[in-house]
């Protein structure tokens, strides 16, 4: 799976032209106000342009991008806080059907995903009482909680333990028989669900010649990692941007801050976090190349390091601002509680420091 580097530009060069002109601040507002949490507009024209189709292999009319590729559009959704289930479904999902999916399964999922007919959400997380999803005769029961997007997705993708106790992903009707969401809106703006199956019909995804649903699930989740470090550089760049415009034009004592010389120090150590942030997201990209040890121990170091310092960048920035940083009206406060949900998902920083503290030991 590889994307060359004119393509990737090109992908790069389409999202900020498109998102600078229909996807500015004023204009997400608006989003934020939609009851879905998404602009399905947005969503439709990501189809036409392609871009949903970016883990689709090239004989299904995709892009089969690298993280690379991947991370091109992270950065842009970071840059501008897309609303829009593209992580979720465009790459978590997708490539969980690419993977895994039987060929009869990637042939009704795939062409429906890249034209956005079809929204995909992954069910992992257990709920905090313990309670496990199992299936038994084709029907799911169980919880599921802090699904992102779960009350936008059309079907969902559920991991189960099937009768031998081996995980697996179901496939299951978002709106079927024996299914309850409780949709809520996380602090960031966008929606996510917790979920309950009560005997709810499900269908594996894949068949017996399909791969280890675990090993697809333990890099699916390293993808998304990666692509979460590609969305904090983006988010980081377009903070640091608003903040030294900001100093520039904001006055006190007749001056403007940025003639600060303590300010300017402070500027200068968060850009230098910035570029730290971009080069551990490249490697982290290169990693996935690796082979599956060596590619957790590179993943989970360089996102554990790059939340630690994404939240040094949020927190100097909504300190630079002053008290206006944490109102509703200014974006510096929307980028913080951004950078905060993306912490939390997939793993979150600390379990990712656990992680890349275990790897690293053992291969000393």
């Amino acid at each position: 799976m590889t994307t060359d580097i004119e393509t990737i530009s090109m992908l790069r060069d389409s999202l900020e032209r498109y998102t600078a002109e229909q996807y500015d601040f004023l204009k997400r507002w608006r989003v934020l106000e939609q009851p879905a949490g998404y602009s399905a507009a947005a969503w439709q024209n990501y189809a036409e342009f392609g871009w949903l189709a970016l883990r689709l292999p090239e004989e299904e009319g995709g892009l089969d991008g690298d993280a690379v590729a991947q991370g091109a559009v992270m950065e842009v959704v970071g840059r501008r806080l897309l609303m829009e289930p593209l992580l979720a479904s465009a790459l978590l999902a997708t490539g969980l059907v690419v993977k895994l999916g039987s060929p009869g399964q990637q042939a009704e999922l795939l062409p429906a995903l890249a034209e956005g007919r079809l929204k995909l959400a992954l069910a992992h997380e257990e709920q905090l009482d313990g309670q496990s999803c199992w299936v038994e005769a084709g029907q799911l029961t169980g919880a599921k909680q802090g699904v992102l997007h779960g009350d936008a997705a059309n079907r969902l993708l559920v991991t189960a333990r099937d009768e031998r106790s081996e995980l697996q992903v179901y496939l299951v009707d978002a709106t079927g028989e024996g299914v309850e969401r409780q949709a809520y809106r996380l602090v960031d703006g966008r929606r996510a669900a917790n979920l309950r199956f009560f005997g709810t019909p499900a269908e594996r995804l894949g068949d017996e010649g399909s791969p280890s649903a675990a090993d697809v699930l333990a890099t699916a989740f390293d993808e998304a990692s990666v692509a979460l470090c590609a969305e904090a550089f983006g988010a980081a760049s377009c903070l640091l941007e608003i903040t030294n415009e900001y100093l520039k034009v904001r006055k006190q004592f007749g001056k403007p801050l940025a003639s600060n010389q303590v300010l300017q120090h402070r500027m200068a150590d968060l850009y230098m976090l910035k570029e730290e942030i971009r080069a551990l997201t490249r490697t982290a990209q290169q990693a996935m190349l690796l082979p599956a040890a060596e590619r957790g121990r590179v993943v989970s170091g360089a996102r554990a390091y790059i939340c630690h310092a994404a939240r040094n960048i949020a927190n100097e920035a909504i300190q630079m601002h002053g008290g206006i940083g944490v109102t509703e009206e200014l974006e510096v406060s929307h980028y913080f509680r951004r950078l905060m949900v993306n912490a939390a998902l997939f793993g979150g920083r600390d379990w990712h420091f656990t992680r890349f503290v275990e790897s690293t030991l053992k291969s000393a």
